[in-house]
């Protein structure tokens, strides 16, 4: 397994998701929806490499979550949460882009709703892993 790479990556979303709250507390929308974005990716990767070992080059989050089903052997259930979260999924990866190089600027209901989903889609691959750790150990 490649522990170290996976806990980089872990704390380095944990990091990002830490900064992300404090941009937030000081207004900052545009940067604090670009570190929670940024946060996810990099939690998506974590999860990729540590039950697949394949390191995707994408920054899509969409991409990144089939990298998960693939590597937990749950497609249909991602492609279910992805069709049902089109659009937060595509204004989220809209951040990666609009916040470091467009003028689109982020508001605080928009951050709120972003940086919550963030953790909403962290909270179902965590039920993913759950789920498939169960199996494997039984």
């Amino acid at each position: 397994m490649h522990y170290e790479e996976v806990e980089t990556l872990l704390r380095r979303s944990e990091d990002y998701l830490e900064l992300a709250n404090e941009a937030f507390e000081r207004e900052k929308y545009d940067t604090a929806v670009f570190l929670a974005e940024q946060a996810l990716q990099l939690y998506l990767k974590a999860v990729i490499i540590k039950y697949s070992g394949v390191r995707l080059r994408t920054h899509s989050i969409r991409e990144l979550l089939k990298g998960v089903g693939d590597a937990l052997g749950v497609e249909n259930a991602v492609v279910e949460f992805i069709r049902g979260n089109r659009g937060l999924l595509r204004e989220l990866e809209d951040a990666y882009t609009g916040a470091r190089y467009e003028p689109k600027r982020y508001y605080r209901e928009d951050a709120e709703d972003l940086m919550g989903f963030v953790l909403d889609v962290m909270d179902f691959v965590e039920g993913l892993v759950d789920a498939f750790e169960r199996g494997s150990s039984e």
